[in-house]
């Protein structure tokens, strides 16, 4: 065989081999091969003698499994066809159910409108009846009554010291009446200023406030309770006027004594020590 035969053979060889690679890797419908992709569908049943719970019922064809999301910020939970939804505190919650098949998944959403609070849950928690029993006031025995820092280290910025004057007559009452959470803050003459408002680090104008709050035992982070105030800081705080936000939670509590964490476990924490006034 010649040079110009021998190029020419092994081009054609060249040539049929990508044609085969070229047939070999045509596109093909890979959901066929998987199976039939899921249509996700579900119904929404109140139950009947529970108080704010309903039934979803998925409807979904072609789906082996599923997740559910019941819109409470607490992302999708794995759980069977149907399931029940709890719902403290009255609203409209967005409810996702994820429907899985053998060819891919699809997402179903529906309102599920909430028309009263559910109060008995957290009136029975005994955290809750611990942290309405008495006002509270900050420890003015601690040798580190308010320390600074991050979520494994609270006291990495700022590790304690004593109270200022006007902070030590300062109190915290948290209650409930009339279907209404309340929390009532009470400086009794001057709040002390922290770092963001001048004067800085003094005992200034009084800062009272009352104001609704939340609590719930869902906690990012450390702690064992959640209490959560509208409204900005400082207008609205615990403890000091300089925390990072009003999200706080309770790393401890007894008949006499509470540990707070303002913060959310991603931002500066103040833990403050507390004691029964």
């Amino acid at each position: 065989m010649n040079y110009k035969s021998f190029v020419r053979h092994h081009c054609l060889l060249l040539l049929a081999c990508l044609t085969l690679l070229s047939y070999g890797c045509k596109d093909e419908d890979y959901a066929d091969k998987l199976g039939t992709p899921a249509k996700a569908s579900f119904k929404v049943t109140k139950v009947q003698g529970k108080v704010n719970t309903y039934l979803l019922e998925s409807t979904s064809q072609n789906a082996y499994r599923y997740q559910w999301d019941f819109g409470l910020n607490e992302g999708p939970k794995p759980a069977g066809a149907s399931t029940e939804a709890y719902f403290i505190s009255k609203g409209t919650y967005n409810v996702k159910l994820y429907a899985y098949g053998e060819g891919g998944y699809d997402i179903a959403t529906q309102p599920v409108v909430v028309d009263q609070d559910d109060f008995t849950p957290t009136l029975n928690n005994p955290i809750f009846q611990q942290l309405v029993a008495h006002a509270w006031k900050l420890d003015p025995a601690s040798t580190a009554p308010i320390t600074v820092g991050t979520e494994n280290n609270p006291a990495e910025y700022f590790g304690g010291g004593a109270l200022a004057n006007c902070q030590v007559d300062d109190d915290y009452t948290f209650s409930f009446a009339n279907n209404a959470f309340k929390l009532s803050y009470k400086a009794n003459g001057q709040t002390f200023n922290a770092g963001n408002i001048a004067p800085n680090y003094s005992c200034a104008a009084d800062r009272s406030y009352d104001s609704a709050f939340t609590f719930s035992t869902t906690v990012q982070g450390a702690g064992i309770a959640t209490i959560t105030i509208p409204g900005n800081v400082p207008d609205r705080f615990i403890g000091v006027t300089d925390v990072a936000s009003n999200n706080y939670r309770i790393i401890s509590i007894s008949a006499t004594e509470m540990v707070l964490r303002s913060g959310k476990s991603n931002e500066t924490v103040h833990q403050m020590r507390f004691v029964k006034k």
